[in-house]
C-alpha cells in the first residue's frame, strides 16, 4: 500500500502533493498552508504512515496541542474515525489503537488505560495547551504531583509535538518555542528526542524566534513549495474562492450600554437583511457578551430558534456538544459566534459578518465563507450580494 492509498483509506479523499511529501520526506519545522487544505489530515496521517513503515524512527507519541476546547473535540473526533478504519481494514501495524487515542482538556475523564501507564504503545494524544504545557514544564494541571516527572518524561522523550492555530496561542507561543530550543541545546539529549512542528495559515516564521531559539530551519509553504499543488485546479479553486467584501453602515457611536445596545439591535437588522436565502449565514462578533445580546436581539427579528446557533466558549460540555451537534447538522440558518469558531471548524457560509480583529483573525475568519469554492462570481451576484463594487479577498 502506497501513501495515497493509505490516506484514501482514512479519509474517503485523494491527497495532496504537500500531505504525501510531508509523510515520505524530512519533516519541517513550520508548515504554512491556507485553511480548507487538510493540514490536519497531514500531520496526524503522515506520522501514522511512518509509524507503519518506520516506527524506529518516528517519535512514538503524537502530542497535538491547540489553543481551544473546540479544536480538540472536532480534531479527536476525526482522529477516532480514522485511527478505527484502519484497524478495521487491518492496517493498524505499529500504529495507536482506537483505545490510544487521549483527549486532554479540563473536565474529561482520562480513558483507561491512561497514556502514562503503557509508555511502550504508540499514542495520540490531543489536548488543549493549558493541559499539555504545564505538564511538558512538569507542573501538570488536574495531575498528581507525584505524576509530574513521569509525564514530563514522556512528553521530552520520543515525541513529535504538533502546535496548531498557533495565532491564539498567546504566551503558550513563546514557551513552545524555549522548549523546544532547551532540547537542542542539550548536550546529553534521549536517543529519540522529542521536536516540534507549528502548525498555521497565517503563521510568520519571526513570532517563532526567542533568545534560545532564531526560528524555524525548515518552513514548508503551501502551495508556493509545492509546484505541483501550486498548478493543481483543486487548490487553485480553494485559494482563489471568490469572497466579496463590503463594508456595513454601522458601528459603536460609543462605549456607553444604551450605544452598545443601539449597535446589537443594527446588527441585528443588517443580519436579517443580509442573511444568505440559501446556504448558512455566520455572524462573528469579539465578545460572548455580544454574542448573547445578538442571538437575543435576532430572535425579536422574525428569526426562530429552530434555525438560530450560538458557539462561544462559555457553554458547559455538554451545551457545547449540542450546540455543535447543530452547527454541523444544518446547512442553512444563521450561526452567532465568537472567535471559538475562526479556527479549526470545518464549516463554510454563503454569507459572513464580522466584526473587525486582528489580521490572523480575520484571514482565518474568511476561511469560513465560501469554504470550498462552492459559490461562483454569477451566484454572489443572484443572491443580490454584489449590488456595490466590491473588493475580492485571497486567502
Amino acid at each position: 500500500m502506497d501513501f495515497d492509498e493509505f490516506f484514501a483509506q482514512a479519509t474517503a479523499r485523494s491527497r495532496y502533493t504537500y500531505q504525501r511529501e510531508l509523510a515520505e520526506e524530512e519533516w519541517p519545522d513550520a508548515l504554512i498552508a491556507p485553511t480548507g487544505l487538510g493540514k490536519t489530515a497531514a500531520v496526524i496521517l503522515g506520522w501514522l504512515w511512518r509509524r507503519r513503515n518506520d516506527p524506529a524512527n518516528t517519535p512514538r507519541r503524537l502530542v497535538y496541542c491547540l489553543p481551544m476546547r473546540t479544536l480538540v473535540e472536532q480534531i479527536g473526533k476525526n482522529a477516532s474515525t480514522w485511527l478505527e478504519r484502519f484497524a478495521k481494514a487491518g492496517l493498524a501495524d505499529h500504529l495507536p489503537a482506537p483505545d490510544d487515542l487521549h483527549l486532554l482538556m479540563g473536565g474529561i475523564e482520562p480513558r483507561r488505560p491512561r497514556w502514562y501507564e503503557a509508555p511502550g504503545r504508540p499514542a495520540l494524544l490531543i489536548g488543549t495547551q493549558d493541559m499539555l504545557i504545564s505538564r511538558a514544564l512538569m507542573r501538570g494541571y488536574a495531575s498528581g504531583r507525584a505524576r509530574w516527572p513521569t509525564e514530563f518524561a514522556l512528553l521530552h522523550n520520543d515525541a513529535l509535538w504538533v502546535f496548531d492555530e498557533v495565532q491564539l496561542m498567546g504566551a503558550g507561543l513563546a514557551t513552545s518555542t524555549q522548549l523546544e530550543a532547551f532540547r537542542r541545546c542539550s548536550r546529553r539529549g534521549p536517543e529519540l528526542p522529542a521536536r516540534s512542528l507549528w502548525v498555521s495559515a497565517t503563521l510568520d516564521p519571526r513570532w517563532l524566534q526567542t533568545v534560545d531559539f532564531p526560528g524555524p530551519q525548515k518552513v514548508l509553504r503551501v502551495p508556493d513549495d509545492v509546484p505541483l499543488d501550486a498548478a493543481s485546479p483543486d487548490v487553485r479553486r480553494l485559494i482563489e474562492a471568490y469572497k466579496p467584501l463590503a463594508k456595513p453602515p454601522i458601528a459603536p457611536a460609543g462605549t456607553k450600554k444604551a450605544e452598545l445596545d443601539a449597535y446589537i439591535r443594527a446588527l441585528a437588522d443588517l443580519v436579517r437583511e443580509k442573511r444568505a436565502s440559501r446556504g448558512r449565514t455566520l455572524v462573528i462578533v469579539n465578545t460572548v457578551d455580544r454574542a448573547q445580546k445578538l442571538r437575543a436581539a435576532l430572535l425579536k427579528t422574525a428569526v426562530s430558534e429552530d434555525e438560530l446557533v450560538l458557539i462561544h466558549s462559555r457553554f458547559r460540555s455538554e451545551d457545547r456538544r449540542k450546540q455543535m451537534e447543530r452547527l454541523m447538522a444544518a446547512d442553512n440558518g444563521i450561526v452567532v459566534a465568537t472567535q471559538a469558531i475562526e479556527a479549526g471548524v470545518d464549516i463554510t457560509s454563503a454569507v459572513m459578518v464580522t466584526e473587525l480583529a486582528p489580521w490572523a483573525s480575520l484571514v482565518q475568519r474568511f476561511g469560513r465563507v465560501n469554504r470550498y469554492g462552492e459559490r461562483k462570481k454569477e451566484g454572489w451576484r443572484r443572491a443580490g450580494l454584489l449590488d456595490r463594487p466590491a473588493r475580492r479577498t485571497r486567502r
